[in-house]
């Protein structure tokens, strides 16, 4: 079996699972301290969220199955037969108090050679006239025909039993990785089998095998076996109506493609939808509506996520029915559609589950569209698949042999336990001073990254006298970092974070928010407690956003106060960060543990108290980024590791092509001279790095700017210039490429030196609007307005000047230099769709918007009448299509689904410029695009170095963020208005 978790070969089918190991910690020679004080006041125990609707039951108590991959209920002899590992196959009776189970098939003797694994065993259902059993088995590890179908003559279909001597291989596939294994038969009587992409998982599909059709991995087969003459040596037919049949190299069982590992396919009993559960790679999990010819993407896709993204599909890819992220779900195990009435909410609904994480989950759909998703329960089980009942209950297979099935879950609501104070959690004996209980423990770390000019305080909590480990190797699918920290469940770790109300007092620190990350589970989650204004106590934020605003007296700012804008994050908001894929636990890390506290090793006071089982390798920490006896290099790629790796890096969920995670090399990290994933906005030559060249690099543009496109993303209001300097001065000191004519650096700083030095009485109105006129050229501007020695007067005109600025691009870099209550109210990360719904818009101000207004260039890529571009999708009639509500959704999550001949492209040239644009017209000499701001560029063909389609929607993330709410409602309300059917063909034809 090749689903991708963790566990030892000699008990399960680890290396016939993706071939990942769990990291076991060795236990070192030294001998190592015992805890001296344990933690036994914890009250951070269960959940504050309210109880899932349904349990799981255990049933068929006498049923211990050998680590099973399938159950298959046969009617014919009303029993159950059981796939497990070393290929032996068990039956047992439909009794769930008295059943026991009985040999029925030992593979391994019925095909003369060890069998290391079966995966799935299907009679066929006219066993009357077609008496044949098939099963799915793995017999040669690590090699290109290792799994294979094959089928056995049933002799009793009431025995059930089967002639072993009878076994013949109908099909082979590769074992070298994701093998698949499930089958069902349709209601067409054809028999269909799934087949996994046979490949290890890094690099993601390595031969490119999900897309060929040559062969049968990563793709669904569908098969005529019904035999008329036993005699025959064909053992199955292809149906003459299968997709690929009589084209050149392909294989023509293939029914649909583009899968990784397709883990258990089911046919709805009602309609005959054909769902598939997909295993996903780093980002997702997908649930495949499955139909003739469709490709669902693998390995160019994976789900909504790009993975191949120069590669371009043959036949148009086809999103998922529904995915899961990897914040609840990292290993699919697909399931059957509910068809009992008990637990009547359930009737209709695909119920499936997840390996990794226990969850269990249930979906309704109507063709693409799913009507309704909701967890039902979470298990401690490895769910491996389930069972269709006679009646039509759907059982949860557990991979330690057990059967559970789905009651409604009766117990009480325990939320209210969970300590809605942080004096109640058991961490602090005395809350108001901090004061640390028994048995937990504060720490310190080398490197801070950016929190908006506030600092902390840090504490763990491991529970009773339990200590720490170390992973030694990764294991992405369950964020084990090698290197890092195995924590005990129940294990909290706490950070406090506080502020100045007067920035020249260090003795007017504030406490803002306790921040917990609790070890629940096989999972972290993460909770928020909000000191109050006395300062006494803090209270459990509930799984909302909230914003508060914290005034401050400064010498420096306007009239000797500021304020800013605090954001107190939601628990999944919180999650966007602590990804599992970087570990979860940001901080506690030997690397940051690595340094002295009191003139004395933080790492060997942490062991003599106990807290680790074995020794901890000292390693050399990151150096802080104001740490100015460190090298600059060194310095900014700790500050980007610190405040971006934790998206852009493997498993982070970054979309771009580069990293910031400071294990690898800067080689390896792919950034400098990598052309941007999301625009240049303005920048000519732009790349993300642009060696030698600040204001050329977009990544410190984009850190400059306020609204939307600011990086990071997450986790911040307010920018860190003191960071941007950083790496302004990093990116000046690295050697250019031989060939600087795109050098903007070069051509502005002169200018910029001229006005900073200029005589005050001489007007410098001019020289600023000739600046202006040039992103580049306003970058450097603002740049300058960060320094301290910069006029006071001179800032000021600049700024005014910036703020009053028509193009957005340029305004976004001064915006930041306003007092907080002088800058315009816009809407920000979060939008709350409904409260936008719920507005009152005008049309004919959201016309304005559309048509004139130079901030919202919808126009630059949509047309409504005779405004605007064919770039994207004509809208003139989009109500016609979409309700209000949808329009806003497509608005708010434009990556979510991207129809393929508007995908936007990044180009680079062979003379070094990166495009990046829509294709309107193509042809073998020429192609055209369409940039974001919608002009119109012709490149020969010839010209182009580098072509890949963008993993994003060519419509921009956060478009409304940087909008009023009342514009937002405006747009919607002018988008809602318009009926007139778009034309049969558009103006710009695509070939």
């Amino acid at each position: 079996m090749q689903k991708e978790n963790t566990c030892f070969f000699s008990f399960c089918l680890t290396w016939l699972i993706a071939g990942a190991s769990i990291p076991i910690a060795v236990v070192g020679q030294e001998p190592m301290p015992t805890r001296q004080m344990p933690w036994i006041v914890s009250k951070v125990k269960g959940s504050p969220d309210p109880p899932l609707p349904y349990k799981a039951t255990r049933v068929f108590p006498n049923i211990q199955l050998d680590l099973p991959t399938d159950v298959s209920w046969v009617a014919s002899a009303k029993k159950w037969v059981a796939t497990q590992r070393g290929g032996k196959l068990v039956t047992f009776d439909d009794d769930p108090e008295n059943a026991e189970t009985e040999p029925f098939l030992d593979l391994s003797d019925a095909l003369g050679e060890r069998v290391f694994n079966a995966y799935r065993v299907l009679f066929h259902p006219d066993l009357e006239n077609q008496p044949w059993c098939f099963v799915t088995f793995l017999s040669k590890q690590k090699d290109p025909q290792g799994v294979s179908l094959g089928r056995l003559r049933v002799t009793d279909p009431k025995g059930p039993a089967v002639d072993p001597k009878s076994l013949k291989v109908l099909a082979t596939w590769s074992s070298e990785g994701h093998q698949g294994g499930t089958m069902q038969f349709g209601p067409d009587g054809l028999l269909y089998f799934g087949v996994g992409d046979g490949q290890r998982p890094y690099p993601p599909d390595a031969k490119n095998t999900g897309q060929d059709l040559s062969d049968l991995q990563a793709s669904i087969m569908r098969i005529d076996v019904d035999v008329t003459d036993p005699r025959s040596d064909q053992l199955y037919r292809i149906p003459p109506d299968n997709p690929f049949v009589g084209q050149a190299n392909v294989r023509e069982e293939i029914w649909a493609f583009g899968f990784r590992n397709p883990w258990k396919i089911a046919f709805d009993p009602v309609s005959g939808d054909l769902l598939a559960a997909d295993v996903g790679w780093e980002m997702r999990e997908m649930i495949h509506r499955v139909k003739k010819g469709r490709n669902h993407g693998w390995s160019i896709m994976e789900g909504s996520q790009s993975v191949k993204p120069e590669q371009k599909p043959t036949i148009p890819i086809t999103p998922p029915l529904f995915e899961h992220t990897h914040l609840d779900s990292r290993s699919i195990s697909g399931g059957h559609y509910w068809q009992s009435d008990r637990n009547p909410e359930l009737k209709g609904a695909y119920i499936y589950g997840d390996w990794m994480t226990g969850k269990v989950w249930a979906l309704k759909h109507e063709g693409d569209k799913v009507l309704w998703q909701k967890e039902l329960v979470d298990t401690p089980l490895q769910v491996i698949s389930f069972m269709l009942s006679p009646m039509g209950d759907v059982m949860i297979l557990g991979y330690d042999g057990s059967i559970w099935r789905l009651d409604p879950n009766t117990q009480l609501d325990t939320q209210k336990e969970f300590p809605s104070k942080l004096s109640d959690t058991g961490i602090f004996s005395d809350v108001v001073n901090e004061v640390p209980s028994a048995g937990v423990v504060q720490y310190q770390i080398s490197a801070n990254h950016w929190a908006d000019g506030t600092h902390s305080r840090q504490w763990i909590a491991v529970p009773q006298r339990e200590q720490l480990r170390i992973f030694k190797k990764d294991n992405w699918q369950t964020g084990d970092t090698g290197g890092r920290f195995q924590f005990p469940e129940n294990t909290v770790v706490a950070k406090t974070v506080s502020y100045l109300t007067d920035v020249d007092d260090p003795k007017s620190e504030r406490r803002i928010e306790t921040q917990l990350l609790h070890r629940y589970l096989d999972d972290w989650r993460a909770y928020n407690y909000v000191w109050n204004d006395e300062q006494t106590d803090a209270v459990l934020q509930e799984d909302i956003a909230l914003e508060k605003k914290l005034v401050m007296k400064d010498s420096s700012a306007p009239g000797g106060s500021r304020s800013q804008t605090w954001r107190h994050s939601s628990r999944s908001e919180c999650l966007l960060c602590h990804t599992w894929g970087m570990g979860s636990v940001h901080a506690f890390w030997p690397e940051q543990l690595s340094i002295q506290v009191d003139g004395e090793s933080q790492l060997e006071r942490l062991k003599r108290l106990g807290l680790f089982a074995e020794p901890i390798p000292t390693k050399t920490p990151p150096p802080s980024p104001h740490d100015v006896t460190e090298s600059l290099e060194s310095r900014a790629r700790s500050y980007l590791g610190l405040n971006c790796a934790t998206c852009h890096r493997n498993l982070g969920g970054g979309t771009a092509n580069f990293n910031f995670d400071l294990t690898k090399t800067l080689e390896e990290n792919n950034y400098i001279g990598e052309p941007p994933a999301q625009g240049s906005f303005g920048l000519n030559g732009a790349s993300v790095v642009a060696a030698g060249d600040p204001l050329r690099s977009v990544l410190v543009y984009r850190m400059l700017k306020s609204g939307r496109g600011h990086m990071p993303q997450f986790g911040s209001n307010v920018i860190d210039l003191d960071g941007v300097q950083l790496l302004r001065d990093w990116i000046e000191s690295i050697p250019p490429p031989a060939d600087a004519s795109l050098n903007q650096s070069k051509p502005v700083q002169p200018r910029i030196s001229e006005l900073v030095h200029s005589d005050s009485k001489v007007d410098q109105t001019p020289l600023i609007e000739g600046l202006m006129s040039s992103t580049a050229g306003a970058v450097a501007l603002s740049l300058a307005c960060s320094e301290e020695a910069i006029d006071a007067g001179l800032k000021k005109l600049i700024v005014g000047r910036g703020n009053a600025h028509q193009q957005p691009e340029i305004r976004d870099l001064f915006e930041h230099y306003l007092l907080e209550d002088q800058r315009v109210k816009r809407l920000g990360p979060t939008i709350d769709a409904d409260a936008l719904l719920a507005m009152e818009g005008s049309v004919d101000r959201g016309r304005h918007l559309f048509e004139i207004a130079k901030d919202v260039n919808c126009r630059a890529c949509h047309r409504i009448g005779e405004v605007g571009q064919n770039v994207g999708p004509d809208l003139s009639g989009i109500a016609v299509k979409q309700k209000p509500k949808e329009i806003l959704a497509s608005i708010l999550n434009p990556s979510e689904k991207i129809d393929e001949k508007f995908r936007a492209q990044k180009i680079l040239t062979v003379d070094g410029k990166a495009i990046s644009g829509i294709i309107v017209r193509e042809d073998a000499d020429e192609l055209t695009i369409v940039d974001t701001t919608g002009k119109e560029l012709k490149l020969a063909v010839d010209d182009i170095e580098l072509m890949q389609p963008s993993t994003k929607s060519a419509m921009p993330d956060q478009l409304l963020s940087g909008m009023t709410a009342q514009q937002a409602a405006d747009l919607l309300a002018f988008l809602s208005a318009q009926t007139k059917p778009e034309p049969l063909i558009q103006p710009q034809e695509r070939n």
